[in-house]
């Protein structure tokens, strides 16, 4: 065999070829799989995510700029944030995290390729004397380099199991990401209606000191001509200092309000932002409340990762149950040896061999990993059914409240009506000289909180609406495909055997 190409070294070659071609094949089905399966979902790589997001962000918000500010709708401040919110790209490298432990565990059931080398000095070679005869064993330098192939043949079904469990892992993290983008959603939208609600207050507030004013300007003019007396201009002015301190504090709601959105926008706090919608009344969804429902168990994502959680887990047990079985691989090497006693002047070599390994005795580590799984297992299944629950209850509430605010919604704009009459004639009449100022004051009070009650239940409606669409799972993130799921493999297959 010394420095020559026989049928030993063809016939390795040959086994390498195969080993190699397997490895790539797999390699490829492995890839081909997760692209098809995670080809709605898949996670872009981020190398620079601070230059990247913000370029991307000062170029999105550019279409949004007219005359030196934002101009903004609901819909535009939903797809602002969920493209820059920081939570959005940790919910990313979470996803990409959950992609990398698929690659890992496909990793373990494909063939390991390598290379190693050693080197041995002795103090003295290896030598058998028989009278004049001598014959060496080892040298005192052996050397050894070559190429190894090993191949997992029988693992239990502990390396498939915990593939099928990183699998539905990553699925379970896709729904987190819907999750998270539902409770964005949900946030914006309480926000832009929050801002709206301030804007309006701030508007009622200037109202009520228009009012005030042209109201203190007719009661100047009749206490100089003395047809009233002077106490009714100093009880209106009084009123006209509460209004503007009052006209401040909305100012300043109305500031918070947009700074508080602007967080969520991550946007620039400076930045000159205004609305293009106004508060109104949306429809809601059409169904009873059973119906919803059940529509919100189909749909909402937390259930949805749960249940991958759950499968996940259960191949977890699986897995662990799996460290019972014997280990079996397949190891082949061809390497160059020196100096031991198979090749004293060096030349190649090959082997092939299959080694077992069966537990006998770990004093209860592996009955310590399955009743730690089981015990995962059972506990994943029981914080499933707390988020049914839970996700029922939320419907309802909302549910109710939406009714709630549009019953309030019709009594605040009977209530809108009557106050406008109201002071409309308590000002004519003042001003006929056979009203008071007290009834024009007692009559704009009644209107300002007619108004302000009108735009705050608007705005609880607006928000019951939102919480009802995040209780069903609704809002821009339901639009997204469905989770892939894994495909299925026989328990006789190859790939349940490892």
């Amino acid at each position: 065999m010394k420095n020559s190409w026989n049928w030993p070294i063809i016939v390795s070659l040959l086994f390498y070829g195969i080993e190699l071609s397997l490895m790539t094949g797999c390699a490829w089905a492995r890839d081909h799989y997760q692209t098809d399966a995670h080809s709605a979902t898949a996670v872009e790589p981020v190398f620079d995510v601070e230059n990247r997001s913000s370029n991307t962000g000062r170029e999105m918000l550019q279409r949004f700029r007219k005359n030196g500010e934002l101009r903004l709708t609901l819909n535009d401040c939903i797809r602002i944030a969920l493209e820059r919110n920081p939570d959005i790209r940790l919910a990313n490298e979470t996803l990409a995290q959950a992609e990398a432990d698929i690659t890992k565990a496909w990793s373990s059931m494909l063939p390991f390729l390598g290379a190693e080398g050693f080197y041995t000095r002795l103090d003295e070679e290896l030598a058998f004397s028989l009278g004049p005869s001598s014959l060496t064993f080892m040298d005192r330098n052996t050397y050894k380099a070559g190429i190894v192939v090993r191949q997992p043949l029988y693992m239990g079904g502990r390396l498939n199991a915990a593939r099928k469990a990183a699998q539905y892992s990553s699925d379970a993290r896709i729904q987190d990401k819907r999750s998270v983008e539902q409770e964005i959603i949900f946030r914006v939208t309480r926000g832009y209606h929050t801002t709206q609600v301030a804007g309006a207050f701030h508007k009622v507030a200037v109202e009520a000191v228009h009012l005030l004013e042209i109201h203190e300007h007719d009661v100047a003019i009749l206490v100089r001509e003395g047809a009233n007396p002077e106490l009714d201009l100093l009880r209106t002015r009084t009123e006209l200092a509460n209004a503007r301190k009052e006209l401040n504090a909305a100012a300043n709601a109305l500031d918070l309000s947009l700074s508080a959105l602007k967080n969520l926008l991550v946007i620039d706090l400076e930045e000159a932002l205004s609305f293009t919608e106004r508060l109104d009344r949306p429809p809601r969804p059409t169904g009873a409340l059973p119906t919803l429902t059940r529509l919100a168990i189909s749909q909402r994502p937390e259930l949805s990762s749960l249940k991958s959680q759950v499968a996940a887990a259960e191949q977890g047990l699986k897995a662990a149950k799996g460290e019972y079985h014997p280990s079996i691989a397949l190891e082949s090497r061809y390497e160059y040896i020196q100096g031991d006693f198979r090749e004293l002047d060096g030349d190649y070599h090959w082997t092939i061999g299959i080694g077992a390994q069966v537990p006998v005795w770990n004093w209860g580590e592996t009955r310590a990993k399955v009743r730690k799984a089981g015990s995962q297992l059972e506990q994943t299944r029981i914080r499933l059914e707390k988020t049914e629950d839970r996700i029922q209850l939320e419907v309802r509430e909302a549910f109710l409240n939406l009714g709630k605010a549009e019953k309030n919604i019709a009594a605040a704009e009977v209530a809108l009506e009557t106050a406008k009459e109201a002071f409309r004639l308590a000002r004519a009449s003042y001003q006929a000289g056979e009203g008071t100022n007290t009834d024009v004051l007692d009559a704009r009070a009644a209107l300002s909180r007619a108004e302000a009650n009108h735009v705050q239940a608007l705005f609880e409606y607006n928000v019951a609406l939102a919480a009802l669409q995040r209780a069903m799972g609704m809002g821009e993130s339901s639009k997204l495909p469905p989770p892939p799921i894994p495909l299925p493999r026989g328990e006789g297959d190859f790939m349940d055997r490892n």
